[in-house]
């Protein structure tokens, strides 16, 4: 009886130390300089707080909705958001950077940075060039108050940050209230 107690104890440490280690999720070291903060994916000191991803999915769009073909692969845009078909479904997707709208979506939000005006929405920076707007990479320092429902809850060295399409938000205090800001980029290589 006393074998079988110490046997089922065994089988319980091994099953929790086995279960700990693989729901570890990509490492990031955070390393921060006078001016920017550069973030490398190579260190095992972040941990997602919700280690399976938010996602959102749909199994039908609405008719307003505009596809748009980039690199071979066929977007579904309706308001402001981003689909792809994936296995009998849409799901929600981050816009693919260099993408270009002729109208941006209607609660957009304009943002002024060193000179250059950003348009945001759910997640998208857009930049405008002549007659079209284009999806840019998320420009560093830019503060946001609106964090897309996708965006994932990180702890890097204990300290909380937010993720979404790569990119990483630092929760800020402003004037306005809490805000997000951009302060580096989960897949940056240097």
């Amino acid at each position: 009886m006393k074998a079988k107690r110490v046997n089922w104890i065994v089988i319980f440490i091994v099953v929790l130390f086995s279960t700990i280690d693989s729901t570890a999720q990509r490492r990031t070291i955070v390393t921060k300089t006078p001016k920017t903060t550069v973030v490398r994916t190579t260190a095992r000191n972040m941990v997602y707080v919700r280690p399976v991803p938010a996602v959102r999915v749909v199994r039908t769009l609405p008719i307003s909705t505009v596809v748009i073909k980039r690199s071979g692969v066929h977007y579904h845009f309706h308001a402001g958001h981003y689909y792809r078909y994936i296995d009998n479904r849409y799901m929600v997707v981050a816009a693919p950077i260099g993408l270009r709208l002729a109208t941006l979506p209607l609660m957009v939000t304009r943002l002024v940075l060193t000179g250059t005006t950003y348009y945001y929405y759910s997640g998208t920076y857009y930049i405008k060039i002549k007659d079209e707007y284009e999806v840019v990479e998320a420009p560093e320092n830019i503060i946001i108050y609106e964090l897309p429902e996708e965006a994932e809850e990180v702890l890097i060295e204990e300290k909380r940050y937010y993720s979404y399409n790569n990119t990483l938000y630092k929760v800020v205090t402003t004037p306005d209230g809490r805000g997000f800001k951009v302060v580096g980029d989960l897949e940056k290589k240097e």
